[in-house]
Formats: structure tokens, C-alpha cells, sequence
């Protein structure tokens, strides 16, 4: 073994300057595109709610103010319209899940060069086979480019200092960083994120229940004795109607599934670490740990409808 390979690799945990230009951009990129993709649902939904109260409270206003809460309604309903037809038009979720697909491959292909996982085992031309593979990442997904493009950070170099080195580090080092920043990371934000969609999910799902219960409240208390000033009934049921899209769109209950069995089974492989004695069998440990965290991000793919051959085999 060279003196290159046994120095230490870095105490510190790796952050994201540490990570490859791409990773960056493609990482920030994904973050804006999410965040504006659910203000426009935000706007929309918002609309549905107020156009409902409006039209309940016509029955109260001044017979010389409708007009102007009829065009006030209407305003709002057709702002909620535009911000829909904007929202499919920009097409900010495809951004997102295009980009988060490229970070991920992105920062799958990273680890396995830091640990000399395949197909980066060798030492010869390393360094150009890993830029070509993210090359193949970039090309997979052009249309990326403009969104990535506007992120400062995506100009940093494709391979850090503190990549080349943990790679040039010694194989118990390595396996060290490996276990406690890749593995015990993941594990540790798979099951937070299976925990906190359980807890989230949980709360839609008890606020849209007592709604219906208080929507069939109000019917029978309006219909038995007919005395409520206001038909309450139409906006508690579009507020449960918007709690449900809003829960739906977030898929509480389907990443408490996923992110929940990604975290045991990466538990499973937690207790196989102590028996990684060499670099060939580090190899196929970090494969297996690869495939884990890829099988999680593919289900989560297929569950947006992203095409698999950028991310299949990939985190």
C-alpha cells in the first residue's frame, strides 16, 4: 500500500461543498423548485377556502354590497385558476424530482468513488471515469440544465478536497467515515423523516375527520332546526376536501412505508460492518449499502412517474 492511501480521512462529516458542483446545483435546484411547485398549490388551494366563506356569507351582506362580494368571490376563484394554470405550465414538479434524481445519482456515485467501490476500484484514470459519469448524469437530464445553470454552487469543481482525500485514506479509515457519514447518516434520516410523516400524517388525518364529524354536525343542526344564519356546512367541507389534497400530495403515509423499511434494513447491514475485514469484502458492503439507499429513491421515482434509467442502481 502506497504512503497516498494511508493517511486519515477527514474527522469532520462531509457537507455539501464537499460534494461535486453538480450535486450542489442540482441539490439547491430541486429545494427552489419543490418550495415554489407547493406555493402555487398553497395559493390555489388557499382560493378554494376563501370563495367558499365568501359564498356562505352573501346571505348577511347588504343587498347593496353583492356586487362587490360576487366580484370579490370571482376575483379569487380566478386567481386560484391562474395560479393552477401557471403551476402546470412552469411544470416546477418535474424540476423537482428531475433534479433530486440528479443530486441523488450524483451523490451515490460520490461515495462509491471515495470508497473505491465499482466501478471506481482502480487507481488508474479514477478521476476521468468519474467525471464522465457525471457527465452521463448531466446529459441523462438536459433539460435540467437551466434550472442548475442559475445556481452559483453548481460551478465548483467535480471532485473536492476532502474526496480525493477520503480515497486516498486507509482502508480502515474509510470504512470508518463510511459507516458513520453514509450508513448511521442515512439510517438516522430515514427513520427521523418515517417518524415525522407518521406524526404529520396522522395530525391531516384527525383534522380531516373531525371536519366531516363537524360538517354532519352543522347539516343535522341546520336541517332539525334551520336557525344558523350561515350555511357553514359547503366551507367545512371544502376545508376537509382541501386537508385531503394537501395531505395526498404530500404522501405522508407512503414515506412513513418507504423511509421506514430503507431505515431496518440499513440497520441490517449496520451489524455486518464489524465483519469487513478487507477491501474486497468493503466492496461489496458498500454496493450493498448502495443498493438500500438507491431502492428507496427508485420507489420514490416511480411513485412521481420519473423515468428509472437516470436513478436505477443510484443514490
Amino acid at each position: 500500500m502506497s504512503k497516498q492511501t494511508k493517511t486519515l480521512a477527514p474527522e469532520r462529516s462531509l457537507q455539501n461543498q464537499d460534494y461535486p458542483g453538480l450535486f450542489q446545483g442540482a441539490d439547491i435546484a430541486a429545494t427552489v423548485a419543490q418550495s415554489v411547485f407547493f406555493n402555487f398549490q398553497k395559493v390555489y388551494l388557499g382560493s378554494l377556502i376563501v370563495g367558499s366563506m365568501i359564498g356562505a356569507s352573501v346571505v348577511i351582506v347588504p343587498q347593496e354590497y353583492l356586487d362587490w362580494v360576487y366580484t370579490t368571490m370571482a376575483l379569487i376563484l380566478v386567481l386560484g385558476l391562474l395560479m393552477l394554470w401557471i403551476g402546470r405550465s412552469r411544470r416546477d414538479d418535474k424540476a423537482w424530482f428531475d433534479c433530486r434524481a440528479i443530486a441523488e445519482s450524483v451523490k451515490t456515485s460520490t461515495w462509491r468513488y471515495m470508497m473505491k467501490g465499482p466501478p471506481f476500484s482502480e487507481d488508474t484514470d479514477t478521476n476521468a471515469l468519474f467525471v464522465e459519469e457525471l457527465q452521463r448524469i448531466r446529459s441523462a437530464r438536459d433539460e435540467c440544465q437551466k434550472h442548475i445553470s442559475k445556481i452559483k454552487n453548481a460551478s465548483e469543481s467535480a471532485i473536492s478536497e476532502a474526496m480525493r482525500n477520503v480515497r486516498n485514506s486507509d482502508f480502515q479509515s474509510r470504512k470508518k467515515f463510511y459507516v458513520s457519514d453514509r450508513l448511521l447518516d442515512q439510517k438516522s434520516w430515514y427513520a427521523t423523516k418515517a417518524r415525522e410523516n407518521s406524526e404529520i400524517g396522522g395530525r391531516w388525518f384527525g383534522w380531516i375527520v373531525f371536519l366531516q364529524i363537524l360538517a354532519i354536525a352543522f347539516a343535522i343542526i341546520k336541517a332539525s332546526s334551520g336557525e344558523l344564519p350561515i350555511n357553514i356546512v359547503p366551507v367545512i367541507t371544502t376545508l376537509a376536501a382541501v386537508a385531503t389534497a394537501w395531505s395526498q400530495m404530500k404522501r405522508h403515509d407512503e414515506l412513513n412505508k418507504t423511509y421506514g423499511l430503507a431505515a431496518q434494513e440499513l440497520s441490517d447491514l449496520e451489524a455486518l460492518a464489524v465483519d469487513i475485514v478487507n477491501e474486497d469484502l468493503f466492496s461489496d458492503f458498500v454496493e450493498q449499502v448502495e443498493e438500500t439507499i438507491s431502492r428507496e429513491h427508485t420507489m420514490w421515482c416511480a411513485r412521481r412517474d420519473v423515468p428509472l434509467a437516470l436513478v436505477q442502481g443510484k443514490r
